[in-house]
């Protein structure tokens, strides 16, 4: 087990009063494969103690597990006595709870920690059986907010992706192509042959774009959003990165968009380490509300209604979250900065960079122009 997850899972153990930390999941949970290293497609349990972690995985993985993954110790289900479980039991879900159960108890497990999303017919058959079970929120994310500098190397090269199918799209848009669906095929495609794997990107025009998260369709019109988040399809690691395009002079969006640049340098001038994330938040809507727009903050529905950016990692929204709370920004946190302003009459824009949090300012990763004008 790693140190710095060790000590994480000793910490909210001693907190809580338990023995055991366990996970159902596979590599597509972040917290899974952040703390074990090991891909996975199936579910299979992670089992923490103070001093060791375990994987327990079918007979088919165990040598793969045993090479690959981090932890202390990989079993499989037929170590621990699985298939006698099942032809006695004769139901697969209840025979991987008793399998566990015994191996729990095997390790004296009176109290057992669990995140919200492991699975009740397991939790429920636990408790039956004199395990007492506590819900915890992940003790990893906020291990997960401080990247590595490995970790941020990953998403280094996944921002450098993102840019190059940026260009792509722009050179697409200039070769005369006038259709969402068939740019976000084209861009999605371009990055799964770069080796990055983009699903429900931002490619939305029009009218569309004053809904933040249309991935938009048909006919490109005067505008566009172009919100581009792939994974590494090696690494896991995410990227962010947004732009609108001017396609056709509009006056009227073109103003919303000097807006949103503004308040997201504005946002930018403000991160270091020790930042409060609200006061970034709060400047951001100062700016746009200097020039006339609307905020959430203001309780208004139409404007900037979300919040200034997120944390990006093995997840591409993590912490921290860039809004009207007290979390703190440390050196080495990875997140975005992404204005936006939206209204139903007219559409959205939004610029979004994403940046790694330095001692003093930050590093943008997805450094570009913010102004991109299909006419100039």
């Amino acid at each position: 087990m790693q140190n710095r997850i060790a000590g994480k899972i000793r910490e909210v153990l001693e907190t809580n009063n338990a023995n055991y930390f366990v996970l159902y999941s596979g590599s597509n949970n972040a917290d899974f494969y952040y703390t074990t290293g090991f891909r996975i497609s199936d579910p299979v349990f992670y089992c923490a103690g103070v001093d060791y972690d375990y994987l327990i995985v079918p007979e088919m993985e165990k040598n793969r597990a045993l090479k690959e993954s981090n932890v202390s110790g990989v079993l499989s289900l037929n170590d621990l006595n699985f298939s006698e479980n099942l032809k006695e039991l004769k139901d697969a879900k209840k025979a991987l709870a008793q399998t566990l159960l015994e191996f729990l108890k095997s390790k004296k497990v009176k109290k057992l920690l669990i995140p919200p999303d492991f699975p009740s017919v397991f939790s429920f058959y636990f408790k039956d059986n004199n395990i007492d079970i506590e819900i915890v929120e992940s003790p990893f994310s906020e291990l997960r907010a401080v990247k590595n500098e490995k970790e941020i190397q990953y998403i280094k090269e996944t921002s450098k992706a993102v840019i190059s199918g940026f260009e792509y799209l722009i050179k697409l848009l200039k070769q005369g192509i006038r259709n969402c669906d068939e740019l976000r095929d084209k861009l999605e495609l371009f990055l799964f042959s770069s080796g990055y794997i983009a699903r429900h990107t931002i490619v939305a025009s029009g009218i569309t774009t004053s809904d933040p998260h249309n991935v938009g369709k048909g006919k490109v019109e005067k505008h566009l959003i172009a919100d581009i988040f792939p994974k590494n399809k090696k690494t896991g690691y995410y990227s962010d990165f947004t732009r609108t395009i001017i396609v056709e002079r509009d006056e009227e969006i073109e103003n919303m968009l000097d807006a949103v640049i503004e308040a997201k340098r504005e946002g930018l001038s403000l991160i270091g380490d020790g930042v409060l994330a609200k006061d970034i938040h709060n400047a951001v809507c100062d700016v746009l509300e200097e020039r006339g727009y609307h905020t959430l903050r203001g309780k208004s529905r139409e404007g900037f209604i979300h919040s200034t950016g997120h944390g990006v990692g093995l997840e591409v929204h993590e912490k921290p979250s860039i809004y009207i709370n007290d979390e703190i920004l440390r050196s080495g946190m990875v997140c975005t900065i992404e204005p936006g302003l939206y209204y139903r009459k007219l559409g959205g824009v939004r610029v979004e960079d994403t940046v790694v949090v330095k001692d003093k300012g930050c590093e943008i990763l997805t450094k570009y122009k913010d102004r991109i004008d299909l006419n100039e």
